[in-house]
């Protein structure tokens, strides 16, 4: 089997090696949990496609950023993120950038639901954001208490603004 490309991809927190293979007639993405033959087929909407796997046939939009690809499918928004290998060997820390929630391309604030000072826990939505034509609900990536919401309703931000910060863990 040719292999196409390796990544590494993060979805909820959890890092997965995984790489694209074609074995002469069809795709096949290869996971630590095993392989599944796909295709991917635009429908012809902005960001529309039909995910085929496993004999099951799905519609999803794709917004593609530099750092994250969201994917909306099954009334879901999926943020896929894209990890540099070069940076985890590294040893690069989260620390920061674990109470930031940055952008990962141009958009504009659909709804605001905290303020500073509002306590939230871990996957609360703060700000509901659309780009390229999908809206997606950002959430605390922990519990804390809000420190900054730079946006309001209908504002336009620009790709890495800093949407949301949290204030630092105490320790």
């Amino acid at each position: 089997m040719e292999k196409l490309m390796q990544r590494i991809f993060q979805m909820d927190g959890e890092e997965t090696d995984c790489w694209l293979g074609h074995d002469g007639s069809r795709f096949v993405l290869n996971t630590p949990t095993g392989a599944v033959a796909c295709q991917l087929d635009p429908t012809g909407l902005p960001g529309g496609y039909k995910l085929r796997a496993k004999g099951v046939v799905r519609e999803l939009r794709l917004a593609v950023g530099p750092e994250a690809t969201f994917v909306h499918m099954d009334g879901r928004t999926y943020e896929v993120g894209r990890v540099d290998p070069a940076e985890r060997l590294a040893g690069s820390d989260g620390g920061a950038s674990d109470d930031r929630l940055v952008a990962p391309m141009p958009g504009v604030v659909v709804s605001v639901a905290v303020k500073p000072g509002d306590a939230v826990e871990e996957g609360q939505p703060l700000l509901v954001i659309e780009s390229m034509k999908l809206e997606t609900t950002l959430t605390a990536p922990r519990g804390g208490v809000v420190a900054e919401m730079p946006f309001a309703e209908g504002d336009s931000f620009g790709l890495k603004d800093i949407l949301a910060q949290l204030a630092p863990e105490e320790e």
